[in-house]
């Protein structure tokens, strides 16, 4: 559990606080960037809707003038009549002359006039219409400022005046209501936008420059606070979440996947505890307890009529083995070929019965638990050598090449002789009877440092790639048709044993082609 928590606290750092403390440090560096930034796209828009709104003023005065003028009189009206029907604007006679109306901006004395040329009666005079330019009429819509300048003849210009927003002249309670904390930029972080007025001929006659009356998101101080509130609150609940989570989930799961192990490795006797304060986790604890205690009673139920069963078959097994035998026999002396064939065929398949029965046998009186090895210096090549005259009968019979290719007097290994010797034999035996005619067998051996693989090859009929991963199963015997796996007990106690040496067993095939096991086992058991 020390172990779990270590890792635990690890995770959550990975996951919840390092993530929180690095969103911190990248919102504190990119803030004022940020505020930049929007600043900028503010202003980009508010320069946007000024443009359009000292253009669209242009175009509303002179709907307003032509239609005072143009549906009152008719086109036919001299100045007096135009002063008294425009009132409130400038209107004189000039010299210049244009043949529809223009509308364009100036400036007199330092102020902006917006002003409408039209024709009069027919003559190269025309009328000139203005009116002063309120600037409050042009501000647009949001937190801006806009700062006049008139052109000089210089080329510099007359200062005029600021317009200010309005939400930046009331109190810093009702900014805080309305906007949240706003604070007014300094001149060190102003950004601003100009746009240029010019004139009748195209020449500059003033420009208006936009700033922001208040910053989008408050100062960066209030940011920083609010982010290291963010951070510690982040981080309190994220801790307290990921108790409650190791509390309620990850502590019952941990214990529900140990119990399943043991199971899996044949303890039926495991409970967990089920008074649990936690219904859900106390209802699958019973669950579970209630599933090992049927698989115990089945288990308990198989082994007894596996038991029974093959010890009552065993018997005639035996005694059969040995009539069958002395019938052969007998046919063989008077001369009846036929009958001794059958007779051999038969001795033959009891033979391969009497040693199923013995591997059922076998599998449940193995008990790796009680089982103690008796670890010596033992020979390879000799265990491998022993193993191929034991089985030289099955081997001539089927035309077999045996290949012995570990060195002769190599390397010693700890080991248990009978035990190891047991393993090969299964191996072996497992390897002939899937090998056709005129193939081959091969044990090899590979020494590395502390370790050696020992590799049991044949070029016969293969396992199937669905049956691989399920070979050193117990009970499973195969799917297939390609591969005999015998009784599905040989290979489970090979397994077993050499776990038990400290080293492992894997197995790579294909169909009508090869099958390879590989036996990795410590030289030296000292330094396991």
């Amino acid at each position: 559990m020390l172990k779990f928590a270590k890792y635990f606290f690890i995770v959550f750092f990975v996951t919840a606080v390092l993530p929180l403390i690095l969103m911190f440090a990248w919102n504190n560096s990119q803030l004022e960037k940020m505020h930049r930034t929007m600043s900028v796209s503010g202003l980009n828009a508010g320069k946007t809707r000024l443009e359009n709104i000292m253009t669209n003023n242009l175009k509303v005065q002179e709907g307003e003038i032509l239609k005072t003028i143009y549906f009152t009189k008719d086109n036919n009206y001299n100045l007096e009549e135009v002063k008294k029907l425009l009132k409130g604007y400038n209107v004189d006679i000039v010299n210049n002359y244009v043949d529809k109306p223009v509308s364009f901006y100036e400036k007199k004395d330092f102020d902006l006039y917006s002003s409408t040329l039209l024709p009069y009666k027919n003559s190269r005079k025309s009328l000139k219409i203005s009116k002063k330019l309120d600037v409050n009429q042009i501000r647009p819509t949001g937190p801006y400022n806009i700062e006049i300048g008139i052109e000089k003849d210089n080329g510099q210009y007359e200062f005029k005046g600021v317009v200010v927003d309005p939400l930046s002249t009331i109190g810093p309670k009702m900014r805080h209501r309305l906007l949240g904390r706003i604070v007014k930029f300094s001149d060190s972080n102003a950004v601003k936008k100009t746009v240029e007025i010019r004139g009748y001929n195209n020449d500059k006659i003033a420009h208006i420059t936009l700033s922001l009356a208040i910053q989008p998101f408050g100062a960066k101080i209030d940011s920083i606070y609010i982010s290291c509130f963010i951070l510690f609150i982040g981080i309190i609940s994220s801790f307290i979440i990921g108790l409650l989570i190791k509390r309620i989930f990850v502590v019952p799961v941990m214990a529900l996947s140990h119990a399943a192990e043991e199971v899996k490795k044949g303890n039926l006797a495991y409970r967990l505890d089920d008074t649990n304060k936690y219904e859900l986790v106390g209802n699958i604890y019973r669950s579970f307890n209630d599933m090992a205690e049927n698989l115990a009673a089945k288990e308990k139920l198989r082994q007894s009529f596996i038991s029974n069963l093959t010890h009552d078959l065993r018997t005639p097994l035996v005694s059969q083995a040995q009539s069958l035998e002395l019938i052969s026999d007998k046919f063989k002396e008077i001369g009846l070929q036929n009958e001794y064939d059958l007779a051999k065929s038969l001795a033959k398949n009891n033979e391969h019965l009497l040693k199923m029965v013995n591997l059922i046998l076998e599998s449940y009186s193995f008990d790796s638990s009680k089982l103690k090895l008796n670890i010596e210096k033992v020979d390879l090549y000799k265990i491998v050598q022993d193993c191929e005259q034991k089985l030289k009968p099955l081997i001539n019979d089927k035309k077999l090449e045996f290949i012995n290719d570990i060195y002769e007097g190599g390397v010693l290994i700890d080991a248990d002789l009978f035990q190891l010797s047991r393993v090969f034999m299964n191996l072996l035996s497992n390897a002939i009877e899937n090998t056709t005619a005129g193939n081959f067998i091969k044990v090899s051996a590979k020494f590395q440092e502390n370790l050696v693989s020992i590799m049991i090859e044949d070029n016969g009929n293969g396992i199937a790639e669905e049956d691989l991963k399920f070979i050193f199963d117990r009970y499973y015997s195969g799917k297939s048709l390609e591969r005999k796996l015998g009784s599905g007990f040989g290979l489970s106690v090979c397994e077993k044993l050499i776990k038990m040496h400290h080293g492992t067993i894997s197995v790579e095939s294909e169909i009508n082609k090869y099958t390879k096991f590989t036996i990795n086992l410590p030289v030296n058991s000292k330094e396991v």
